[in-house]
């Protein structure tokens, strides 16, 4: 799933509970947020995967933010 998609999958009240859980306001967190137009915190991107109850993973956070352009799986040894 992809961080967007998360964010568009919730009603008025789930959205303003995420960012209230997040300790951002719901609207940074429909405008900067949902929009990568701000750079996050580590403390926002751990907050966004945590929050999120296991619906999103660091990557897909990390993905949407632009800060890794892909994951690079080590081949098992």
């Amino acid at each position: 799933m992809t961080f967007r998609d998360y964010i568009d999958g919730l009603n008025r009240n789930a959205l303003d509970a995420y960012a209230r859980r997040c300790g951002i306001a719901s609207s940074y967190l429909r405008l900067h947020v949902k929009y990568a137009s701000k750079d996050p915190s580590v403390a926002l991107i751990r907050s966004l995967t945590r929050e999120s109850c296991g619906a999103l993973s660091l990557t897909d956070v990390l993905e949407h933010f632009n800060i890794v352009d892909e994951v690079v799986v080590s081949p098992e040894v």
